[in-house]
């Protein structure tokens, strides 16, 4: 009975212990139940913090990188709207940026140009030179032309060159220096002053003009008619004739000058009227083939236009001097075609002769006053027909074909003046 007694009570006695330990395993359990769900509320309350941090980074970077994105477009919209040229160069001279006003001014696409030298736009002695400018610069920091506007000469894809005004400005992007260049065209304004002097001096010739007219001109009529006199009283067969012969023919040599001189310095206002350009060319060059020396000269007039408004008499005077000009270039033989005809309301009038050409050296100063290629040109003929011609808001052309010879073209308005 013992016995039993004491296994019953060590039974119980195990059972009590077994129940305290899965008391306290469940209450070890709890807590780690609720420790790891605090922890896993946390890491979600992390979590969902982070997402939104994200989402508030990734919205913001959208955001700036579309203003980003929308600055590059207004700047690049800038630059390519620009009137003048913009090129950015690297620190080796290297073209990086060539917009479409560097386009029009040097006739290059950007494709051609990216990535050579910008010495490409220098005529000698600057192409040469500018890659040591460059290296002085960066080696000695002493700036001769970055920040200071300075007037150069560009060269074109055809080889001419043209003024241009240069502003250079430096920067440092990613660390690397590259350089600024913006340049616009002075041609229109050089031009502009070449023809204020041009008139400045034509007006100072006018007056120079009217003195040696007044001084010169009433003076040698008398002394002509002197010489005519003395000349009737000489013997018959004097030797002394054919002298006064010459003094009279030196006479009218320099009256013709001085009335040469007067109409290419204050030339009349046109008087318009309806003109018929044809017959006027064929009675300017019936007039040429009563000079003994150009007889066998053959001028051929073809095409037609409409009567034009214009000053026939002024007209005669420059399409004169445009016949005797190829008639002299012909050395008094061969054929001048003169050719007319009307284009997008302008009449043209084309002289061509068969002549040796004028060579491109002395093209551009044959309008010039006073320059003259002739052992006896005084150098009025072209400059006055220029002159008439621009008074009928017109302008003459001239070209000088591979074949040879030379096409003078006189462009006038078709519409009334």
């Amino acid at each position: 009975m013992l016995a039993t007694a004491l296994i019953v009570s060590a039974l119980r006695h195990l059972e009590w212990m077994a129940a305290g330990q899965l008391a306290l395993a469940a209450s070890l359990l709890a807590l780690v139940v609720f420790f790891a769900a605090r922890d896993a509320a946390n890491r979600l309350r992390q979590t969902d913090a982070l997402r939104r941090t994200n989402e508030r980074l990734e919205t913001e970077i959208t955001h700036r990188a579309r203003d980003l994105s929308e600055a590059n477009a207004r700047l690049r919209s800038i630059i390519d709207s620009a009137v003048d040229g913009i090129i950015v160069i690297d620190a080796r001279g290297q073209i990086e940026s060539f917009n479409p006003g560097a386009e029009r001014l040097f006739g290059y696409a950007e494709s051609d140009v990216m990535g050579r030298n910008v010495n490409l736009l220098m005529p000698s002695p600057y192409h040469e030179e500018h890659d040591s400018y460059l290296q002085r610069y960066l080696a000695t920091g002493q700036a001769k032309i970055i920040g200071i506007g300075r007037e150069v000469t560009g060269r074109r894809s055809d080889g001419t060159t043209f003024p241009l005004h240069l502003s250079v400005g430096e920067m440092t992007v990613g660390g690397a220096r590259r350089f600024t260049g913006i340049l616009h065209d002075l041609s229109p304004r050089v031009a502009m002053e070449a023809q204020l002097r041009e008139q400045t001096a034509l007006a100072r010739l006018g007056e120079m003009a009217a003195v040696i007219a007044h001084e010169v001109k009433n003076p040698l009529a008398g002394i002509r008619g002197a010489i005519e006199v003395i000349g009737t009283r000489l013997p018959g067969g004097s030797r002394d004739t054919a002298t006064v012969k010459e003094i009279l023919a030196r006479i009218d040599a320099l009256n013709d000058l001085m009335k040469d001189l007067l109409l290419f310095a204050r030339p009349p206002k046109p008087r318009p009227i309806h003109v018929e350009l044809r017959p006027l060319l064929s009675s300017t060059a019936a007039l040429l083939a009563q000079d003994p020396t150009l007889r066998e000269i053959r001028v051929d007039v073809e095409g037609s236009a409409p009567p034009i408004s214009a000053d026939p008499e002024m007209l005669r005077i420059v399409f004169q001097n445009l016949l005797m000009n190829g008639a002299h270039a012909m050395q008094g033989r061969g054929t001048i075609q003169v050719a007319i005809r009307t284009d997008d309301g302008t009449c043209r009038i084309a002289f061509a002769d068969s002549g040796p050409g004028i060579p491109a050296e002395i093209r551009g100063k044959i309008f010039t006053a006073f320059f003259t290629t002739k052992a006896r040109g005084s150098g009025l003929g072209l400059a006055t027909a220029k002159r008439l011609i621009d008074a009928h808001h017109g302008r003459i052309d001239v070209d000088c074909p591979p074949a040879g010879g030379t096409v003078v073209t006189v462009l006038l308005p078709a519409q009334p003046v």
